[in-house]
């Protein structure tokens, strides 16, 4: 098969994208790597215009896989390019450009996941300091983040509305609209389970670092691979699922009243840490 890989960079901040073509050159199949800047239009002489992925006629393709970014402020111009690879008529994209805006946005993931009946948040929208103190007044200690955001940032706990009020109107103002939902302990640690199809399952526990309540790797959580129970394994299979991901990073807290889903990554990175065999996931999916 011939496969295009569209990557997030090339291995600056995501080295999994070249790792796949490499674990993918190894099965026998043909790899081609490109990013979004990467992507251009070809006129046709008959009409039209034909899609390029780094040069290369999307069409002469079997399939892409995506591990493409859609952060930033040029988020549109990079959905709209990934909608064109998308839309190339006979080419399979894992995972097309709807269901990828979708994965992104805090916001439609939690609708879909609360209709099919999976364990996620109370959320709802702040848009002003009121907001804020309205969402305080129901759960206590509450957490204001992008729909839009990822790797953690901007993600901000409210412990009292008046005396968090600057970092509240701080995220208003750059944001508009925020996710805020109700803070859970994370002091027990949370499950990171990487889901690629129906055929593999990875996990692993971390722990925040001591003074912080995140559990971020990239900001010092400890971690360790670990053999999930079977009824948090079906939430993340479920999830994943539901969401129509090829490949998910699902990440679950436990919570005295069982599992709570606190997001789906469509685009889950540092697959290597979990070993060589996690970077197999995407390939084994398709």
């Amino acid at each position: 098969m011939k496969i295009g890989v569209l990557g997030y960079d090339y291995g600056e901040l995501d080295p999994d994208g070249p790792v796949i073509v490499e674990k993918g050159r190894a099965r026998g199949h043909e790899m081609s790597f490109c990013t979004l800047e990467e992507v251009t239009c070809r006129a046709r002489r008959t009409g039209g215009f034909d899609v390029l992925l780094g040069g290369e006629e999307a069409e002469s393709f079997d399939a892409v896989l995506s591990r493409a970014r859609l952060y930033g402020d040029d988020w549109r111009e990079r959905a709209e390019k990934l909608e064109l690879v998308s839309s190339v008529q006979g080419l399979p994209v894992f995972d097309p450009s709807d269901i990828y805006v979708m994965g992104h946005s805090k916001f439609l993931m939690a609708q879909r996941l609360a209709a099919a009946g999976l364990p996620v948040p109370p959320i709802r929208t702040a848009t002003c300091l009121d907001d804020v103190a309205q969402a305080c007044e129901e759960w206590g200690k509450t957490i204001l983040k992008p729909s839009f955001g990822y790797g953690g940032t901007d993600v901000e706990r409210i412990c009292d509305p008046q005396a968090d009020a600057e970092v509240a109107q701080t995220l208003i103002d750059r944001y508009g609209i925020l996710v805020c939902q109700p803070w859970w302990p994370t002091k027990y640690g949370e499950f990171r389970l990487t889901i690629g199809g129906h055929a593999t399952c990875e996990a692993m526990f971390k722990l925040p670092p001591v003074g912080s309540w995140k559990c971020k790797t990239m900001e010092g959580a400890t971690f360790e691979r670990i053999d999930p129970p079977a009824d948090l394994a079906e939430i993340a299979f479920r999830a994943a699922e539901v969401l129509d991901f090829t490949l998910a990073g699902v990440d679950l807290l436990p919570t005295p009243d069982g599992y709570v889903i606190l997001e789906v990554n469509p685009l889950p990175g540092l697959l290597n840490m979990l070993g060589d065999v996690s970077r197999h996931s995407l390939l084994m999916a398709v």
